[in-house]
């Protein structure tokens, strides 16, 4: 094997055919961000529905806001990494499979609560934000 990325495929399809020898069924596939595996479930294991293990995805978000929260006026970010990755967390395990659109209205609900806005969310799916206590004095995102 030349790379890291290969193993891992060639490792993924053997798994997958050593369980079907067996006589099982992959009915759901959870990976990294890997994007051969993914190609691979979707083209050659249409039957399998494959998911991001949501560990990987927060890592890729923190990643990201760490790096926008060193930019010159973007400070705040920094405040809100953890809660942020949290509130990812929270939408992917606070949903039962197969409601992705909830998931999407939750998480878009983000934006507004940064804000400061915890009710009145535009989006018919997710209208107010679900923590009950009030929230301490935190820095809020500002509008523009």
């Amino acid at each position: 094997m030349k790379s890291s990325n290969e193993m891992e495929l060639s490792s993924a399809k053997a798994c997958f055919a050593f369980l079907k020898q067996a006589g099982l069924k992959i009915g759901t596939f959870i990976s990294d961000r890997h994007k051969s595996i993914a190609q691979w479930i979707r083209e050659e294991e249409p039957d399998t529905k494959h998911y991001y293990d949501i560990w990987h995805i927060a890592k890729s978000v923190t990643k990201k806001l760490l790096k926008a929260g060193k930019e010159s006026g973007c400070e705040v970010i920094l405040k809100w990494q953890k809660s942020i990755k949290n509130h990812l967390h929270w939408c992917a395990t606070s949903t039962f499979p197969g409601f992705g659109a909830f998931i999407v209205a939750k998480w878009k609900l983000l934006v507004r609560h940064l804000r400061n806005k915890h009710k009145e969310h535009p989006d018919p799916l997710f209208q107010e934000c679900s923590h009950v206590h009030a929230l301490s004095s935190r820095q809020w995102f500002k509008v523009g």
